[in-house]
């Protein structure tokens, strides 16, 4: 009779377990495929979303089959990286306003103001439900390569437009949540 290799059971049942849940991410996260399709036919420019909508794909799984704060990243990030990215197209429909003799595209400020959007947005989300680092860092990451497939029409301005509305919109609950005393001994209002 011979002898069962523990470890290498343990490794087999790891394996198995490791594969079976990045199975169940990738099919939980299918639907940003959709998103990605729509965004890239409605815009008009594929070659601009496609590759930001790949990039969702893979950091939403990822994010999934990871779990725990990158897990409970991934829905917010996804709606509010779709303001931008509905904002954007819209105004590319629009083209560009003119006011008396002066013209100019609303394009990058949609961009702008879709990215402050999403980081107001997710700023409340990781306040209120006092989120650690790795929330942050998952949720801008979804927000920022959902809006891209909107902004990236515009080249690199409108990802330096949407990156930077982000930011600043999401700077003051990111200075709320340093400045909130934590641990067993603070005091919360």
């Amino acid at each position: 009779m011979e002898s069962i290799d523990l470890d290498q059971l343990r490794h087999q049942a790891r394996v198995a377990y490791e594969w079976s849940r990045l199975r169940r991410a990738l099919i939980g996260f299918a639907p940003a495929l959709v998103v990605a399709a729509a965004a890239s036919w409605i815009g008009g420019r594929p070659i601009d979303s496609v590759p930001f909508g790949l990039g969702l794909f893979l950091a939403g799984s990822v994010a999934l089959w990871y779990g725990r704060e990158p897990k409970r990243a991934v829905l917010p990030g996804i709606v509010a990286g779709l303001f931008p990215v509905v904002l954007t197209i819209t105004t590319m429909r629009v083209g560009h306003m003119c006011l008396g003799d002066r013209c100019a595209s609303v394009c990058m400020a949609a961009c702008v103001v879709g990215g402050s959007g999403s980081g107001l947005a997710i700023g409340v989300v990781g306040v209120r439900r006092r989120y650690r680092l790795l929330f942050w860092i998952t949720a801008s990451a979804l927000v920022l390569c959902t809006g891209a497939m909107g902004c990236a029409c515009l080249g690199y301005s409108g990802l330096v437009g949407l990156a930077t509305g982000y930011f600043a919109g999401v700077a003051p609950a990111l200075v709320v949540r340093t400045l909130r005393p934590r641990g067993p001994g603070s005091s919360s209002s």
